[in-house]
């Protein structure tokens, strides 16, 4: 498990990693967010398929958390293309889809957020849950840059006051309309935040 030495600081620090796919405009504002509450950081520039296949299948080296900034589709994560010289095999159409994730992702015990539209799809979710991770959340419809960025600080600072996951991510996902797209995935089923703001079991 990746162990910064500022997690054994007077003021301990929450670890966490970003991965940040295409544009690096929102993983960027998103780890200057973090930062500013007691986070400390780890940005992955993924350059190709390849380096983010390495960042999801890192067994006994994963983060605790783990957030993936990206553009999706349909559960996919977009991208893009490349020259000759760059292995896309991964790739469908310049897309990477969840059944690729599946077969590579190895991160016990993390914690992965996904801000990619419709990343929190079923398909993902199960493709995710694959690689032992403690928990998998995503918005299954697209969702707005705001929006992603509520998520997070509303989250991580429930995280950081004490609260367990389950508690961060139902006051996270309970902002707004648009903060209930977002879903989690535990071993134990799907679950989704209602229009009451309780937490509520779509499949077990």
């Amino acid at each position: 498990m990746w162990n910064p030495v500022d997690t054994r600081f007077y003021a301990k620090k929450l670890p966490v990693a970003i991965a940040a796919i295409g544009d690096g405009a929102e993983a960027n504002y998103i780890r200057t967010l973090l930062e500013q509450l007691d986070v400390v950081t780890l940005l992955h520039a993924i350059g190709t398929p390849d380096d983010f296949l390495q960042v999801i299948s890192q067994n006994e080296s994963a983060p605790p958390y783990l957030i993936i900034s990206a553009h999706g589709d349909k559960g996919g994560l977009i991208f893009g293309e490349y020259i000759e010289e760059i292995d896309v095999s991964s790739l469908q159409d310049g897309v990477m889809r969840p059944p690729v994730i599946a077969e590579a992702i190895r991160l016990p015990g993390t914690v992965v957020i996904n801000t990619a539209c419709s990343a929190g799809v079923k398909e993902a979710g199960e493709a995710f849950m694959k690689g032992e991770i403690q928990a998998y959340i995503a918005a299954d419809e697209d969702v707005t840059g705001e929006t992603t960025a509520l998520f997070l600080m509303h989250f991580f600072y429930r995280m950081l006051k004490g609260s367990s996951l389950e508690e961060a991510w139902e006051h996270a996902a309970s902002y707004d309309e648009e903060s209930r797209l977002y879903r989690l995935y535990l071993r134990d089923g799907i679950y989704k935040v209602g229009d009451d703001g309780k937490k509520r079991i779509i499949e077990g």
